[in-house]
């Protein structure tokens, strides 16, 4: 009996192993390669299916879902001999089994290979700065090259991006050190100009002569009609500091002697900035909320008049909020001092992006070009003219822009408003009519922000050169757009609305971070709590 069994057990096991390599199952989004006698025979699709055993053979399973690889970071070196991580996401998927079996050995590492093979070649021809505003540029290198290789692949790389570009530490260093020294730069000029601005306040100054006044006002007209102020600079202004984060240096710096501790009840630990209508300090609420709380000067403070025009505009700009702009959480304009806090917005003025960095890519350009004709859209809507608008007063932060100061400097205009020649806003940045004595009105803010286009694009001609030399730079989707803006007559200029459906119609966001890596790391600087009393 025992030989009977044995012969049955032989049996049954090779018959157990001929069902279980002839009935094979492939899974829904897989394919099986089968080989017989070791070359190809066919592709089993998802499903059942009878194969020869022992002639036919299943040589590989191929996942043709997409695939989605983080890759670890790659150290690059640059032109300039600096060595950059950069961190990539590939999304690829298998559309020839055949090919990605037989055409290459290893098709994942035959596309990491060629991915490090092309950062090299790109990245190897750019230095450091042009890196690390180049996204785009690498993108499409990278994709021109993995879309050549891979169809013979059996394989379609569906997106590549680069999720991160990381200079050394060094670099990280070297950026603060130069905030630092740039701060340290210009304190002197900041209290220079709080001085003179707190002069020019005096109800008492003198007013010039009428003559001299009109001359002065024909000038700025022919100078700031027909030229633009160049790129990273601001002229001296005529209306005051009245935001926490409005042309002042960006790092934090440590309170004075002099400087209260608290203002109602928020706790004040660091100086923001200073300018003709106080100084603006980083407060804490007793929630540990932060706040920029901005401290009127006593002088102004004495005048009853000024500080009912004061609350009539906070009341105002507490009617603005929302994402874009810097909403105000508190205030007390019959304080003494009278005060106000809006919410602290971590993050550089573009004033102070284009002074370090120059021009802003295109991408930028359109996403900071409809994010400020949102706010200005709110803002007419709601009967506030800004008045003031300027890369100043326009920060960049993590979550986009947001432009500041709706309508408080008014009522610093409002104090003066006996100042027969005061004109308040920004050279370089004001509307004919402002300048000519004719009203103002919402289409004197496009005027505005046509300019900060200008100035962000590099666009921007020698001064005393024609306008148009500088319209003839800007970026094709922008050019149209901000020559209507600049129109001399009001009446041409276009609404904000109109502005944001015609820059959206060629907007496509594609997931990629809006702004370039130099100025998302200042960002990331702000919000370094270590520089607030560095």
């Amino acid at each position: 009996m025992e030989p009977l069994i044995i012969i049955l057990a032989v049996v049954v096991a090779l018959t157990s192993i001929t069902l279980a390599r002839t009935v094979r199952v492939i899974p829904q989004a897989s394919v099986a390669i089968v080989e017989r006698f070791g070359r190809y025979a066919r592709t089993l699709n998802p499903g059942v299916h009878i194969v020869a055993p022992f002639i036919d053979s299943v040589v590989k399973r191929i996942d043709l879902r997409e695939q989605v690889v983080p890759f670890p970071p790659q150290p690059v070196a640059t032109r300039d001999h600096v060595v950059v991580n950069v961190d990539l996401l590939l999304c690829y998927q298998v559309t020839d089994p055949r090919a990605a079996t037989y055409e290459v050995t290893s098709y994942i590492q035959a596309i990491e290979q060629l991915i490090a093979t092309t950062l090299r070649s790109t990245i190897g021809g750019m230095d450091l700065e042009r890196a690390l505003v180049s996204r785009e540029e690498i993108n499409a290198a990278l994709r021109r090259a993995l879309g050549e290789a891979t169809g013979k692949w059996g394989c379609r790389v569906n997106r590549i991006q680069l999720k991160g570009m990381e200079p050394p530490t060094s670099i990280h260093d070297s950026l603060k050190r130069r905030m630092r020294a740039d701060r340290d730069k210009r304190v002197p000029a900041l209290e220079a100009e709080r001085v003179r601005e707190s002069e020019a306040l005096r109800p008492d100054a003198e007013e010039p002569d009428a003559e001299k006044r009109a001359g002065s006002i024909q000038a700025e007209v022919e100078r700031d009609v027909t030229g633009i102020v160049p790129v990273g600079t601001e002229s001296a202004r005529t209306a005051p500091l009245s935001h926490p984060q409005t042309d002042v240096p960006p790092a934090r710096q440590p309170l004075r002697e002099d400087d209260p501790r608290r203002i109602d009840r928020y706790r004040l630990t660091a100086r923001l900035g200073q300018g003709g209508m106080g100084t603006v300090y980083l407060g804490h609420s007793p929630g540990e909320h932060l706040v920029a709380v901005k401290v009127i000067q006593r002088e102004l403070a004495a005048d009853p008049t000024f500080r009912q025009r004061f609350a009539r505009e906070i009341t105002a700009a507490r009617t603005v909020g929302g994402s874009h702009t810097a909403p105000v959480v508190d205030a007390d304009p019959h304080g003494d001092p009278p005060w106000l806090a809006t919410e602290y917005i971590p993050g550089p003025s573009l004033h102070d992006v284009l002074s370090q960095y120059g021009a802003l890519p295109v991408k930028t350009l359109q996403t900071l070009a409809i994010g400020v004709a949102e706010v200005l859209a709110k803002i007419h809507q709601l009967g506030i003219v800004h008045r003031d608008l300027k890369p100043g007063n326009i920060i960049l932060s993590a979550t986009g822009p947001r432009v500041i100061d709706f309508g408080i400097a008014r009522a610093l205009d409002d104090t003066a408003i006996t100042r027969t020649d005061h004109v308040v806003g920004t050279r370089g940045f004001l509307a004919p009519e402002q300048l000519t004595g004719a009203p103002v009105t919402f289409a004197t803010d496009l005027y505005a922000f046509g300019m900060v286009l200008c100035h962000a694009a590099g666009a921007v001609p020698a001064v005393g050169e024609p306008l148009d030399s500088a319209l003839g730079l800007l970026p094709s989707r922008l050019a149209d757009i901000v020559t209507r803006c600049l129109d001399h007559d009001p009446a041409g200029r276009p609404k904000p609305a109109e502005v944001i459906a015609q820059l959206a119609d060629h907007h496509h966001p594609s997931g990629e971070d809006w702004l370039p890596p130099l100025v998302r790391t200042l960002i990331d600087l702000h919000k370094d709590p270590t520089d607030a009393t560095s």
